[in-house]
């Protein structure tokens, strides 16, 4: 029997505990969160379908245009520069005296037709950039197409603020039609046929008019019109609202639809594929919104700066703006923009879920602490009823304490802003304000400086303040320790703003007293300019507050010495002990904890103060004490940021529960 039992234990012992199994159950949950964490981050790759070309232009870009069959890109830059890029490579450039606003290329005559604010209309061949002919067209061009056959020009142009007028040429350059508005016009293009012109105008007005000038139809869009391009068969125009319009020939609509613009962003261009099945729209801010072939939005993403045309070039389209960059729009991604941005936000989801899990597996798993968590979820079970009771409380504490912990953490992966700022406004954007944070530079510089003040900031509570409290306890007589004990105390009554503002004053390199004491020993060249130069900044702003004895921490010493007791002091002496062996063998090991206490309560002070910096340099000079609390409190203050200032918030949160968990770790470990 006694057999039985042994092996019954041995193979116990060597199976399947409960512990073993918490463990493997944890491990494979973890595992499961970090496969999650990379797809989602494939997955988030894939939703915006779209990338970086390798054109460059050296200025900023206008327009551009795609000839299809010669697989030939034309570009028109703000520094007079017309460039053609074949296969990516340029093949051709010419200059002209003005910026380039249009840019139409006609296949019959395999030209490119270009518009310049200089008011002339240019000609070049296709092939090598050379020019064809020249019209002056003696108005500011806001608007081009060309007939299908070449043969006639379509311009919409403006005079001052309100005059426009829509004109057609032939193609040497005879004026074959003037039709004068008094309102401005965004848009003209020509019909199949090449006998009419279809223009749109910032009434929000779309009117065709015949060869003799004569308005033939009409359609109201209720919005100004600020382009209008070929839409496969037909015409598509972008009003001022976000909305967009196709249209036949007889100005029948084909299909229309209102982006969603959270950001109230101003919209300027439109363009599709090369279907006419997806349409992009974007803004003069760098948002671009992609619409599907029913008319929905799948997809609105930033590209960092003004959107000002598109080109369809087969399965891709071009896409430029207010900078060098050409980026390139994947029509076949489109498709799973919808489904891929679904997967990435569950993935995530999954993440943080399989995350929590496994930790508190892992938490289960630790013998002490499975026994204890065990033990106490059967407690709660038994006294239920008390803890239903209870739940108001817990309610109250969640609400005012926790709940904002909560929310931050969950708008840390959103888009939230002053014009973002209500729940249908925010975008899940994933880790992308993460991505942010470690890669503009500003956070980064910021923990470098963190770092810094951190490790002075221990110092400085482990020397002077120790010291202090230890010499004032030592003193005789009651009213003599009051003294001092009120002394040190007192500073603690000014306000935190007057002590940087006292500061500042000392520092000032013209009337500051550390200046004037240099000079006054003799020290000239050591004057400084301490809050404006790089080099010492960083340095005034840990020297603030010397000698640095801090009333909270001489407090909190001093009442450790008292609680050590002078037996103990008393018994060392008759012992032969020094004073310096007491306070140095006896005493500071016994006020461990308030130093404990101290070195937690200064981390997290000064991981969170911003304060001081603030006042004393904003950061500066350049980013010499620049901060990440700093950082938290400018994008919340000035920027509007919230979603942004919500992941700095997270990852502070993060760092400063982390060293403290190593301090307490560490004092427990020393204790």
């Amino acid at each position: 029997m006694t057999a039985m039992k042994k092996g019954y234990c041995r193979m116990k012992k060597g199976g399947l505990t409960t512990n073993r199994i918490y463990l493997i159950v944890a491990v494979a949950v973890l595992i499961l969160g970090v496969g999650a964490v990379f797809g989602h981050i494939y997955y988030n790759g894939k939703t915006t379908g779209i990338e970086n070309s390798s054109i460059t232009t050296g200025a900023q870009n206008s327009c551009l245009a795609y000839d299809d069959y010669s697989r030939t890109l034309i570009v028109g830059t703000h520094d007079n520069s017309i460039i053609a890029f074949r296969d990516d490579q340029e093949i051709w450039r010419v200059q002209a005296t003005g910026a380039f606003s249009e840019i139409e290329i006609n296949h019959a005559l395999d030209t490119v037709f270009a518009g310049n604010e200089n008011n002339h209309i240019y000609e070049y061949s296709l092939e090598d950039g050379q020019l064809l002919n020249d019209i002056d067209a003696q108005r500011r061009i806001v608007a081009l197409d060309v007939s299908n056959d070449g043969s006639k020009i379509a311009i919409a142009t403006i005079t001052g603020t309100s005059k426009a007028n829509a004109l057609v040429y032939a193609d040497d350059g005879t004026e074959l039609m003037n039709v004068p508005y008094k309102v401005k016009i965004g848009g003209i293009a020509f019909t199949d046929d090449g006998e009419n012109i279809i223009i749109g105008n910032n009434r929000g007005e779309l009117i065709k008019i015949d060869s003799d000038g004569e308005e033939t139809a009409s359609y109201e869009t209720n919005y100004s019109v600020l382009q209008m391009i070929q839409c496969g068969e037909d015409h598509m125009v972008v009003c001022k609202n976000g909305g967009y319009y196709g249209f036949d020939d007889d100005l029948n609509i084909t299909r229309k639809a209102v982006i969603t613009n959270t950001a109230q962003a101003v919209v300027k261009s439109v363009g599709t594929d090369q279907n006419g099945e997806y349409v992009v729209v974007g803004s003069e801010e760098g948002h671009v919104f992609i619409m599907n072939g029913q008319d929905e939005q799948i997809y609105t993403t930033d590209v960092g700066a003004g959107v000002s045309g598109f080109a369809p070039a087969g399965e891709q389209i071009y896409m430029t703006g207010m900078g060098d960059f050409v980026q390139i729009i994947n029509v076949e991604d489109l498709s799973d923009i919808g489904i891929n941005t679904l997967l990435s936000k569950v993935l995530l989801y999954a993440a943080v879920i399989a995350f929590v899990l496994g930790c508190l597996l892992l938490l289960f798993n630790a013998p002490k602490v499975g026994i204890k968590m065990r033990k106490l979820a059967k407690n709660i079970w038994r006294h239920r009823i008390a803890y239903i009771l209870l739940l108001p409380i817990f309610v109250l504490i969640w609400m005012f304490n926790y709940r904002g912990i909560a929310i931050a953490f969950i708008r840390a992966f959103t888009n939230w802003s002053l014009t973002n700022n209500t729940v249908a406004k925010m975008d899940f954007i994933g880790l992308d304000n993460f991505r942010t944070m470690f890669t503009e530079g500003y956070f980064l510089v910021g923990m470098k400086n963190l770092v810094l003040l951190l490790v002075t900031g221990v110092i400085k509570v482990l020397t002077v303040p120790v010291l202090a409290a230890w010499l004032v306890y030592a003193v005789r007589g009651d009213r003599k320790k009051y003294i001092y004990r009120f002394l040190f105390v007192l500073p603690i009554v000014v306000p935190g703003v007057i002590s940087a503002l006292t500061w500042q004053k000392i520092y000032d390199p013209n009337i500051g007293l550390l200046n004037e004491i240099l000079r006054a020993i003799g020290l000239e060249n050591l004057q400084r300019v301490w809050l404006g130069n790089a080099g010492t900044a960083i340095w005034a702003v840990i020297f603030m507050g010397f000698p640095f004895i801090s009333a909270m921490a001489f407090l909190v010493y001093y009442g450790g010495f008292i609680g050590i007791g002078k037996e103990i002091e008393e018994s060392a002496s008759v012992d032969g002990a020094s004073k310096w062996a007491i306070f140095w063998k006896i005493q500071l090991p016994l006020i461990r904890p308030q130093i404990s206490i101290m070195i937690t309560l200064t981390l997290i002070g000064t991981m969170q103060d911003f304060n001081n910096i603030y006042i004393l340099t904003g950061g500066g000079p350049g980013t010499a004490t620049y901060v990440p609390a700093l950082e938290l409190y400018l994008n919340v203050a000035q920027f509007g940021r919230y979603g942004y200032a919500c992941a700095l918030g997270v990852v502070l949160f993060l760092f400063t529960m982390l060293i403290t968990m190593i301090n307490m770790k560490l004092t427990k470990e020393r204790g």
